[in-house]
């Protein structure tokens, strides 16, 4: 019973994108905090985190107030790729490329708010 439960696969998100987005600054600025310190173990956990929570809000989130497509294809188009760098970076231990990929992280999440 107990291993059946680790196993279910379907994420249950009743947040509206308003409140995902809160959690997803949470996560952006301990990113940020840890990138700063050099410490690419925590670094790496908070944007695997990050990145799987924004993965389910762009699967979730096709349509909104505050949306004019849905969220996946800015995900696609304008988070996954710094994301991708932050993450390319941290496996090559590259803090200084890590903290500027960052950057673009956080222009591109700003240009939506």
């Amino acid at each position: 019973m107990i291993l059946s439960h680790c196993n279910y696969g379907e994420v249950n998100n009743i947040k509206d994108l308003d409140e995902n987005m809160l959690d997803m600054m949470v996560y952006h600025d301990n990113l940020g905090m840890y990138l700063r310190n050099e410490d690419g173990d925590y670094a790496l956990w908070l944007l695997d985190g990050m990145d799987s929570s924004l993965q389910v809000i762009a699967d979730k989130f096709t349509t909104h107030r505050k949306l004019q497509a849905p969220f996946k294809k800015y995900y696609n188009k304008s988070l996954k790729p710094p994301i991708n760098g932050i993450r390319s970076a941290l496996e090559q231990n590259n803090f200084p490329r890590a903290v500027e990929q960052y950057r673009l992280l956080t222009k591109k999440c700003n240009g939506c708010h």
